[in-house]
């Protein structure tokens, strides 16, 4: 796709008219209101340097090693000046092999990559060289890969499992203190260790027997104790940054305090967001049991907002409307239901109201997913999260909330000067200033900074002003798919901490 001042070029450079290619522009976009950063920030507050899919403790011991052999074969071959690239090539071949040797053995394992190494799985054996390996790993080296920035790269960094090397260009090498469980690592595979693959940079081949043989030897979920105390130690203990020890803290005290032998990840995530009368004992709430209240009220704000822009976008389906008339057709859901009040006062609380934010956003989600839809169910649910969340919100914003994207602070104050006008003209100023603005200043934005980049071609504006009010673009024929809460780390905090045995001796 050309950028903007390509075509600005090119359109000064033409003489006359003549006829263009069809756009082939998808419609799409999965943050239609530019809401979502906050959410990531506010995790950054309480699980920072996890990610939703790092969730295994021996990737990383993996990882670590793979590192350590490069220097290993430095050292044992006299291989003077390796270049950067051959060691890197290195590392990605035994990050492939890993995961390919798991899919073998487990072909459930939730390592990423699945998809993208579904050649290797029936295949007799596989070359590592060429350019179709070259392809391969560059493509998990930025996407698909174990140590790919999307998957285990940043965390085997922050969480101090790798240092970069000064004079190389994404060369790592381990800490040293985890030489020990390295060495553990090593002896349980030491007699797999003539093989090429493990002793030489450049092409080597291993065979389908060979990886389904390794798979068992390095198998994910043969996690050793010691292995265990060093995860934990850069999850969770001394050599884990304050904010996430107090975080992880949270989720070991929440776990307690249920009393369950295997509580869900989301009855976690209520306990750890209550307030301290909720908690069986008060005293084991710890204090930053606030701050991941306050991402789940954020959480709750925008999935209320992206809640109503769903539905706006479902109105809109039956023709243009302007924005009284899209007011209009809420309340009547709305009304459907209740009796309406005669101003939107009691949807600005003036001080917080008793419950838990993750009830309420678990309601908008059942509402959005429920088929047939009861639309009379998803507006009420969503003025309830509407009504809590403004309880919530902070006096002053975070000074990491850009204005732009509709801090709760903000979203407060201009909810407190339409609280005393009538329903109607509340949601009329709600949906234009909150919805519409919001979603406009954002797909623009988004596209033309995707066009000055060359990157996707992707329409993310769903709505314009026509004529008749507001409509939907040109090429939007369905709903899409009903916004979801985004992830907040918590299900890899607990998985993390399982396999490190942090739940165990804590009595139900």
């Amino acid at each position: 796709m050309p950028s903007v001042e390509d075509m600005l070029i090119e359109a000064h450079q033409q003489l006359e008219a003549r006829p263009v290619a069809a756009s082939r522009m998808a419609i799409g976009g999965v943050d239609p209101l530019g809401l979502r950063q906050i959410n990531f920030d506010l995790m950054d507050q309480v699980l920072p340097d996890l990610n939703n899919v790092a969730r295994h403790v021996r990737p990383y011991i993996v990882m670590a090693w793979a590192w350590r052999r490069v220097r290993t074969i430095v050292k044992s071959t006299g291989i003077k000046g390796a270049e950067d690239e051959q060691m890197r090539d290195f590392v990605d071949r035994l990050e492939a092999i890993y995961a390919w040797s798991q899919f073998l053995h487990m072909p459930q394992s939730d390592l990423p990559g699945r998809q993208a190494i579904q050649e290797l799985m029936t295949a007799p054996k596989y070359h590592f060289g060429g350019a179709r390996w070259v392809a391969r790993r560059d493509m998990r080296r930025e996407s698909t890969g174990i140590i790919s920035p999307l998957n285990y790269g940043p965390s085997l960094r922050t969480l101090g499992w790798l240092f970069p090397v000064e004079s190389g260009i994404g060369v790592f090498q381990p800490n040293p203190d985890l030489d020990p469980v390295i060495d553990e690592f090593e002896d349980a595979i030491r007699t797999e260790l003539t093989h090429d693959a493990f002793n030489k940079f450049g092409p080597v081949t291993v065979s389908r027997e060979d990886a389904a043989r390794w798979g068992k030897l390095w198998a994910l979920d043969g996690v050793t104790e010691g292995e265990r105390e060093v995860a934990f130690d850069r999850l969770g203990g001394a050599h884990a940054s304050s904010v996430r020890r107090k975080g992880i803290a949270l989720i070991i005290a929440a776990h307690k305090d249920l009393a369950e032998a295997a509580p869900t990840a989301d009855a976690l995530r209520t306990r750890m967001a209550d307030l301290p009368a909720s908690w069986r004992e008060a005293a084991l709430r710890p204090e930053i049991s606030t701050q991941w209240r306050e991402l789940q009220v954020r959480q709750l704000f925008r999935l209320t907002l992206e809640g109503l822009f769903h539905w706006t976008v479902g109105t809109l389906m039956k023709g243009p409307m302007t924005t009284r008339q899209i007011a209009r057709s809420f309340l009547d859901e709305l009304g459907a239901g209740a009796d309406l009040p005669k101003s939107a006062i009691s949807w600005v609380p003036e001080t917080a109201l008793a419950g838990n934010p993750v009830t309420l956003l678990r309601d908008i989600q059942t509402e959005l997913q429920r088929r047939p839809r009861d639309p009379t169910l998803l507006v009420a649910a969503l003025i309830r999260g509407l009504a809590f969340s403004l309880a919530e919100a902070p006096r002053e914003a975070h000074q990491f909330e850009s204005s732009d994207r509709l801090p709760l602070a903000r979203a407060r104050k201009d909810a407190d000067s339409w609280k005393h006008l009538a329903p109607r003209d509340f949601l009329i100023r709600l949906i234009e200033n909150w919805i519409m603005a919001q979603h406009a200043y954002w797909s623009v934005g988004r596209g033309l900074a995707d066009a000055r980049t060359r990157g996707k071609q992707i329409m993310r504006l769903r709505i314009v002003m026509d004529e008749g009010g507001w409509a939907l673009t040109p090429g939007t024929t369905t709903m899409g798919n009903p916004p979801q809460p985004t992830p907040d780390r918590l299900e890899t905090a607990v998985s993390l901490l399982t396999e490190c045995r942090r739940f165990e001796g804590i009595n139900p």
